[in-house]
């Protein structure tokens, strides 16, 4: 027994022993390799600099932290996630020499998505599927309404909803962030599922609140290290919560592909899933096709999250911004009043009057910084950029706050000042660093759509309310709360309607 006992206890720490020097091997070897592969990439943080790579990955305002090391090693330096280097670039110059300079040799992404498996649009990898997919993304908006009036229609039918659902508070204090999140999805649920939801619709509530949930895991840190080491995702633990969130919406999507298919007719596309479904049976022969159900999936996918997110956001922004600034919401209301008056609704066709609106709503998108960073991009090829090599596969980390709040590009670039697009004489003018889309060839296709979505809702509800901070609430909070998009803290507001009766007629570019 004394020597089984010994043999036993020797056996375990051998075992031990070796396992740790496995580990300290594997790691050693990992961080040479990188040095060597790495050695010409931009200097930065060391991987064992955690709290300054932390700075990148797991603070609240990641996006402020970057602009931090630019300061120190410059407007493009290497940071890691993880293990995995990545080079920031900050600064409209740089961001506009990587993205259009050299945007082919930059358009690819990395290649560890760990939910789309590089389906759909957003996260495709540069290539035959990713051109197929975004240009008949774009035919079908143009097909359904996009540039048209019917698609001013599809917006202003929400815009009354909305309306109306303001006007039923009665002046009591209320917290917007449902009521907003839901119009604006049903815009996209129009052109991707051909109808609207009501929005007590329990179906239509779980759908919005599983793509919130998912919004918020991407932006953690589980998020990552499953990216990083993606071997995880077989191991039991926190982040088993968001893989089980996409697969139930996957789920979601996919029934509504098959009730779709169920129901198609072959003469009458009645949305975008039905026009898909009909390009996939066209091309069902041809094998290079990349037209498959996975990226339809994920087209949906990113259409639905593309499409409420970043424009429900940046609506409550323009709230929280009106409420803060009443002089600012006053003069809006002005312009409007001259421009669009009291009996109908505005138009597109009304933009080009209102100068000083524009560059409000313009601010609100500058200032609200929604889309702090693109996804991530990453090289196609070995490509030499400012002296350095980005070996293929390289991942670009591009900060788009760096643009907005360039210090050399904005004449007041840490305030909210709508005379940041204006000149002397007071016209709108739009300075190139504004760029909350992006730039180049993976610039965001929906930037029309949000343009004419955000207009069409802030000058009616600016036309309808006056938005005011309810007795006793707090002072603002202008913050925002960082995942994925920056959202506003919750909140509550008041309204006061300006007018008795909403308007019903529509603009004259839409009636006629």
């Amino acid at each position: 027994m004394e020597w089984s006992g010994l043999w036993g206890r020797e056996t375990w720490l051998d075992v031990q022993t070796w396992g740790i020097f496995v580990m300290v091997f594997v790691v050693v070897t990992a961080v040479m390799r990188a040095r060597k592969s790495h050695s010409k990439l931009p200097h930065g943080p060391s991987l064992w600099s955690i709290s300054q790579n932390l700075t990148v990955q797991a603070l609240k305002y990641p996006q402020f932290g970057i602009m931090k090391l630019a300061k120190k090693y410059g407007n493009i330096f290497t940071c890691y996630m993880i293990h995995i280097p990545m080079v920031a670039l900050n600064g409209f110059q740089m961001i506009q020499e990587a993205l259009v300079h050299q945007g082919s040799n930059f358009a690819g992404r990395p290649q560890f998505d760990i939910f789309s498996k590089g389906q759909g649009i957003i996260n495709a990898p540069y290539g035959k599927s990713w051109k197929q997919q975004r240009r008949f993304l774009m035919t079908i908006l143009r097909n359904f309404g996009l540039g048209k009036n019917a698609f001013e229609e599809k917006i202003l039918e929400e815009v009354r909803y909305l309306i109306e659902i303001f006007r039923s508070t009665d002046g009591r204090p209320f917290n917007p962030d449902i009521e907003i999140t839901n119009a604006v999805s049903n815009v996209i649920c129009s052109i991707v599922f051909g109808e609207r939801f009501h929005y007590t619709d329990p179906n239509f509530i779980q759908m919005t609140e599983l793509f919130d949930k998912s919004l918020k895991f991407q932006a953690g840190i589980w998020f990552q290290v499953a990216m990083a080491l993606p071997f995880l995702s077989s191991f039991p633990g926190p982040h088993q919560k968001m893989f089980r969130v996409q697969a139930e919406i996957e789920a979601i999507i996919q029934d509504f592909i098959k009730k779709h298919r169920e129901s198609l007719d072959l003469q009458k596309p009645r949305d975008f899933i039905d026009a898909y479904l009909l390009e996939m049976k066209k091309e069902q022969e041809s094998p290079n096709s990349c037209l498959t159900e996975g990226n339809l999936v994920y087209n949906v996918f990113d259409l639905f999250v593309a499409g409420t997110e970043t424009t429900a956001t940046t609506l409550r922004w323009a709230i929280l911004y009106m409420m803060t600034y009443p002089d600012i919401q006053e003069k809006c209301q002005k312009e409007i009043e001259q421009v669009v008056g009291w009996c109908r609704l505005p138009c597109m066709d009304d933009r080009v009057k209102m100068p000083y609106v524009s560059a409000v709503i313009h601010e609100i998108q500058r200032f609200g910084n929604v889309v702090p960073f693109t996804p991530a991009h990453a090289a196609i090829q070995d490509t030499s950029f400012r002296s350095y090599t980005m070996k293929k596969d390289t991942i670009m980390l591009v900060n788009l706050t760096s643009a907005l709040f360039d210090e050399a590009a904005w004449k007041d670039p840490n305030n909210f000042n709508p005379g940041n697009f204006q000149n002397e004489d007071g016209e709108f003018v739009k300075p190139e660093a504004f760029i909350p889309f992006s730039l180049g060839l993976r610039a965001c296709p929906g930037e029309r759509v949000a343009n004419m979505e955000l207009f069409l809702f802030f000058i009616s509800l600016l036309q309808s309310f006056t938005f005011l901070w309810p007795p006793h609430a707090p002072p603002p909070d202008l913050r925002g709360l960082y995942r994925i998009t920056l959202a506003p803290r919750p909140y509550t507001l008041a309204v006061k309607c300006r007018n008795r009766q909403p308007a019903r007629e529509l603009g004259p570019s839409v009636s006629q």
